[in-house]
């Protein structure tokens, strides 16, 4: 990855070597628009040199860092890529560093695929132009791409229309539901008929919904998703371990992930002055037709659960609050039942884990007790 950072660093100031001044200067300006915007940027960000700098030095690497994770998370699952060639299509893609993600992620995972065929929509013409500079100077051995930009809005119908007959395994929303929801007064009605079509033909179809990890924005990603799976017969593959409304829509809250991040070298800096470069914090989904689940990957037993927050520790206790069997549970485990190698101190905020004991104090709050066997299923990174 580090190969392609640099690249981002001399398209970014064209072959000069900015000080970190510089580079301090472009992100802050770029990062107090998304502050100010909440869940999107101003339209107009692409065109402006300085927001473009800061775009491309932190928020590209940021963007394909989660997309990276993410399809880490479904390689895990054998059945995922079991094939010769995929087809992707990116719904207001920027300059494309989700595909960017995808090659340096199958680079690692290779199985059989041999083609990939991606297509980008993005409106901003000079994206486009960042993207496909950034995928040429991008390749892996003996995997061939064939890939396009539409240059459109991705609230206009006839690019959904156009897309139909390329029939995608994969479809790609990444920080674009906003965009579509707040700038072009798209509906819910309007997003799910834009998205009928593509349900009826493959069976292995996927969509990949990424948006920041404030609560307006995972919310309305969390309430399309209940959609989704309610008119359309999807399945969660992550990070939901079932298709049941989300526990954290019920409750009026909110989910999100924090996941480790290895930032760009040229960022390291910017810890010191209050960028946050070493975690990812996003919402998700992913949702696919044959109704495969992360949790096929674990060897387990008793009950999966899926830990929502940090762990938070109190006098006498530890708890976390937990996705489970559809409801957010409030989850703890008393200090004087800690053994001497404590499991339950090994969850992080996104882990799955089991457990084979419980008791419940109510509906909504459990007890794990001194000799419930906890094991970590996977913590993502």
């Amino acid at each position: 990855m580090e190969k392609l950072y640099n690249f981002l660093l001399e398209l970014t100031f064209k072959d000069k070597k900015p000080s970190k001044q510089e580079i301090k200067n472009a992100i802050f300006r770029i990062s107090d628009i998304f502050k100010n915007a909440e869940d999107s940027l101003p339209l107009n960000y692409m065109r402006d040199e300085e927001l473009l700098k800061g775009y491309l030095l932190y928020f590209v690497p940021l963007t394909l860092s989660k997309i990276r994770s993410l399809f880490c998370e479904l390689l895990m699952h054998p059945q995922v890529f079991d094939k010769k060639d995929i087809k992707i299509v990116d719904i207001g893609c920027g300059p494309a560093p989700a595909v960017l993600a995808i090659l340096d992620v199958i680079s690692n995972y290779r199985r059989q695929l041999q083609y990939i065929r991606y297509v980008g929509i993005e409106q901003e013409e000079k994206a486009i132009k960042v993207g496909e500079k950034l995928i040429k100077n991008s390749s892996v051995k003996g995997l061939s791409l064939n890939f396009n930009f539409i240059n459109a809005s991705a609230a206009n119908i006839k690019v959904y229309n156009q897309l139909r007959e390329l029939n995608p395994d994969i479809m790609i929303f990444s920080n674009s539901i906003g965009e579509l929801f707040d700038k072009n007064e798209i509906s819910k009605e309007d997003f799910l008929s834009f998205i009928r079509p593509f349900t009826y033909k493959n069976p292995e179809f996927t969509i990949i919904i990424v948006e920041p990890g404030t609560k307006k924005a995972s919310m309305r990603l969390h309430s399309i998703r209940d959609e989704l799976i309610k008119d359309f017969d999807f399945y969660p593959y992550s990070p939901c371990l079932n298709d049941l409304p989300c526990a954290a829509l019920k409750a009026n809250n909110w989910c999100y992930e924090e996941r480790r991040w290895t930032s760009p070298e040229y960022l390291k800096f910017l810890s010191a002055v209050g960028l946050q470069i070493n975690y990812l914090k996003f919402s998700y989904c992913i949702l696919r037709k044959d109704k495969i689940n992360i949790s096929d990957t674990f060897e387990w037993q008793g009950e999966i659960v899926k830990n929502t927050s940090h762990l938070l520790n109190e006098k006498g206790k530890s708890r976390l609050w937990a996705c489970w069997r559809g409801e957010l549970i409030d989850m703890e485990k008393l200090k004087r039942d800690f053994s001497e190698k404590e499991s339950w101190l090994s969850i992080r905020k996104g882990s799955y884990f089991s457990i084979d004991k419980y008791k419940f104090l109510s509906d909504k709050k459990v007890r794990i007790p001194k000799d419930c066997n906890i094991k970590i299923l996977h913590n993502p990174d």
